[in-house]
C-alpha cells in the first residue's frame, strides 16, 4: 500500500506533463484561429473602405474632369456667339443669355 501511495504523485505530474503540451496546442492553435478570425474581419473592413475611398477619388477626379469640359464648352459657345453678333449689324444683334 505505501508503494502504491509512494507512486501517486508521480503519476498525477506524469499526468499533468502528457496533457499539458496537447491542451497548450490547443490553446495556441484556438487563439491563433481568433486571431486569424478578427485579423480577416479587419482586412474585410480595410478592403472595403477602400474601395469607398477609391470611389470618391474617382469621382471627383470625375468631376474635375467635368468641370474642365463644362469651362472649354462655355469658353467655346462664347467664341461662337461672338462669331454671330460680328455677322450681324447694329439693330440685329440678338442678346446674349448666360
Amino acid at each position: 500500500m505505501s508503494d502504491n501511495l509512494a507512486n501517486e504523485p508521480v503519476k498525477d505530474s506524469a499526468e499533468k506533463i502528457t496533457s499539458t503540451p496537447a491542451s497548450t496546442t490547443e490553446k495556441i492553435t484556438a487563439a491563433a484561429d481568433q486571431i486569424a478570425d478578427k485579423a480577416g474581419e479587419v482586412w474585410d473592413k480595410v478592403e472595403d473602405k477602400a474601395g469607398e475611398l477609391w470611389d470618391k477619388a474617382k469621382s471627383g477626379e470625375l468631376a474635375d474632369d467635368a468641370k474642365e469640359k463644362l469651362e472649354d464648352l462655355k469658353e467655346g459657345a462664347s467664341k461662337l456667339w461672338d462669331k454671330i453678333v460680328d455677322k450681324f449689324d447694329g439693330d440685329d444683334v440678338p442678346e446674349k443669355k448666360a
